[in-house]
């Protein structure tokens, strides 16, 4: 596993906010990765909208399921299909939302001010690897518990090594601000010297 906060550090701060600029490992681009919170509100948001808006598309599914009861379609009473229609349109949705976020930016990036780029070269994911890490992402809660149980029993970690990262758009180096010397580097240099 690779250290990408080792490869991609600058030894320099944003002007605006003092977070540490890092550069793209390929492309030599500097960004700021967005502040942790903004990145977990942010994903809130994303999580809420989506959420929302399955709620209303199984809103609809209802009422069509009511309307086939009323004409006495069989269809109507087969539990089996309409629970499988919830879980089908759970992940295409989330496919769908994923692709959006892969591409121009989900809701929760332009509320919290950031965008999530590939670390090497600073491009999006795009739809198709957008549409994925949305499904995926859907399983972290799962994830969470197996990472636990993987720590309480002996086992050795995490070894995945995250391929993105949430820039801040709101920084002073995406507003256009040159980056100034990290002033907490400046003393570690001196006594390396």
């Amino acid at each position: 596993m690779s250290n990408s906060t080792s490869q991609t550090a600058t030894g320099l701060v944003d002007a605006a906010n003092g977070r540490q600029v890092r550069r793209h490992t390929e492309s030599g681009a500097l960004y700021v990765k967005a502040s942790g919170t903004a990145h977990f509100w942010g994903r809130v948001l994303d999580a809420l909208v989506f959420v929302a808006g399955y709620c209303v598309i199984a809103v609809m599914v209802a009422v069509a399921r009511n309307a086939m009861m009323n004409s006495g379609s069989l269809l109507a009473f087969n539990d089996g299909f309409w629970l499988a229609l919830y879980v089908v349109l759970w992940f295409v949705g989330l496919f769908v939302y994923g692709m959006i976020w892969g591409t121009a930016g989900s809701v929760g990036d332009a509320a919290a001010g950031m965008r999530s780029v590939r670390i090497k070269n600073g491009t999006t994911a795009g739809a198709w690897l957008g549409g994925w890490r949305a499904v995926c992402w859907s399983f972290f809660p799962f994830y969470l518990f197996m990472m636990t149980a993987s720590a309480l029993s002996g086992g050795s970690g995490d070894t995945w090594d995250p391929k993105f990262v949430a820039i801040d758009r709101r920084s002073g180096l995406a507003q256009g601000q040159q980056p100034i010397a990290d002033p907490k580097a400046a003393p570690a240099n001196q006594a390396g010297q």
